[in-house]
């Protein structure tokens, strides 16, 4: 029991870390937003993944036994089925299953190998590790949903997207004044259409000619702009789930890599709490070592 105390603790944060992922597979524009909600968003998954990490690690290192790591380890990897649909559920559980295995596989072996017992040292490579398998296992299943996605309804690129680069891109209607047209010279045009017709213009334009124009030219160069990347990446549809999945990829991984920097003092602090309570203890010793003198 004293073994396992960490367990709970891990399979915890790990299911709330399967919770975030899931709005996450339901569309691929939040790799597009540039909001603060989205930042947070990804930041907040970042933290789980590092937490989750410290926490398998710190468990796994108390344990040191496979008949109570391998159930764990079980355990944590068919949480994700109450999250994920099928068949994408079931390729998440092998991935998550695969990576805790693999971390664990290192740290026993570090763990029967070490002579100086330094958390950061011996412990930290398996916490960063374990991050970069769990985030490339989301990564994979993200890559699956957005294939199927662009298959069943095309690429779209998002409208939050070209409107951000519209609001930083000067609008001609900034630059110059449009002409304007009193209401009695519209009305005057309205009962003599052929007026426009031999300037070859439709009388129809009459109607818009009051109606905000900056907004009209705005839409106008909007339409124009998403037709336009549409164009230019169709042929080249079938690579963008790839592209977004590695996107994804290295923005988790930096961010996690960020916060993996509060990793080495967070084992220190948590393996001094543990000696100082005596839930754990040091023991010292002296072995002889034979040396050639020539």
């Amino acid at each position: 029991l004293k073994k396992l105390i960490f367990a709970p603790f891990f399979l915890i944060i790990l299911g709330l870390f399967f919770y975030q992922l899931t709005p996450l597979l339901e569309s691929y524009d939040f790799i597009f937003s540039l909001s603060s909600d989205t930042l947070i968003q990804l930041i907040t998954i970042s933290a789980f993944v590092s937490l989750s990490s410290l926490l398998f690690t710190v468990f796994a290192t108390i344990a040191s036994s496979w008949k109570l790591v391998l159930p764990v380890v079980l355990i944590g990897a068919i949480i994700s089925l109450v999250f994920l649909p099928m068949p994408l559920g079931l390729i998440f559980v092998a991935a998550i299953f695969v990576s805790l295995l693999l971390t664990y596989v290192s740290l026993d072996n570090a763990l029967k190998s070490y002579l100086t017992f330094q958390p950061s040292t011996l412990l930290g490579p398996s916490i960063k590790h374990l991050s970069g398998f769990l985030i490339l296992s989301f990564c994979l299943v993200f890559f699956l949903t957005t294939s199927r996605i662009i298959a069943q309804n095309g690429f779209q690129i998002p409208d939050t997207l070209i409107d951000t680069a519209l609001k930083m891109t000067p609008l001609p209607t900034e630059q110059a004044q449009l002409p304007t047209i009193n209401p009695d010279q519209l009305e005057l045009l309205k009962q003599n259409p052929n007026l426009l017709k031999q300037s070859g213009l439709d009388p129809k334009i009459l109607d818009t000619l009051n109606q905000a124009p900056a907004d009209l030219i705005k839409d106008t160069i909007k339409q124009t702009v998403k037709d336009q990347i549409q164009g230019f990446i169709k042929p080249y549809q079938s690579f963008i789930p790839a592209i977004l999945a590695v996107l994804l990829f290295l923005t988790l991984q930096s961010l996690t890599s960020i916060l993996n920097l509060l990793v080495p003092p967070l084992l220190w602090l948590i393996f001094l709490i543990l000696e100082k309570t005596g839930f754990i203890k040091f023991e010292t010793e002296q072995r002889t070592v034979k040396k050639m003198v020539v």
